[in-house]
């Protein structure tokens, strides 16, 4: 009974969030950070690896890119995937500036992270780490698929 309760908090927090965020009038609410974005508690060298594009008409942050074995392709960030809140915070109160912001810091603290997939409508919170990631990196625009997906069934027939 107790793991039903807490799951179905987890999931009614972010929705309700998401419901105030929303506004039925056509002229967009700025909403207010609840926790500011203070630039030096996060000057650090840490990053997730992620890339962000802005949605024009809702200002969402949709990763468009993941760095190779960066903190955001270990702990399974998709590209494509919609942040909803970074921390506290929801991403429609935030400036393109401060929520990429919000995603840099020390290496070794945690960010916690709220995103939507569009193969799922629920939310995802992920806790990720940030680290040093080095210049050297490439990025990778869709994450590999598996070696057994790409085996050609006809070559192995021959």
């Amino acid at each position: 009974m107790k793991p039903l309760f807490t799951l179905c908090l987890v999931a009614l927090f972010p929705t309700l969030a998401l419901a105030q965020a929303t506004n039925s009038l056509d002229a967009p609410v700025k909403l207010t950070p609840f926790e500011p974005i203070v630039a030096a508690d996060h000057s650090g060298m840490g990053r997730l690896g992620v890339r962000l594009s802005f949605d024009k008409v809702t200002g969402l942050p949709q990763i468009i890119g993941i760095t190779r074995g960066s903190p955001a392709a270990d702990f399974g960030l998709r590209v494509g995937d919609v942040l909803i809140k970074i921390g506290k915070n929801l991403t429609t109160s935030l400036t393109e500036d401060e929520a990429r912001l919000a995603l840099h810091g020390d290496p070794g603290s945690g960010v916690e992270l709220t995103i939507q997939r569009d193969d799922d409508p629920h939310l995802v919170v992920l806790a990720v780490e940030r680290r040093v990631l080095t210049a050297d990196t490439e990025e990778m625009i869709q994450p590999p698929m598996s070696e057994v997906s790409t085996i050609d069934p006809l070559a192995i027939a021959k």
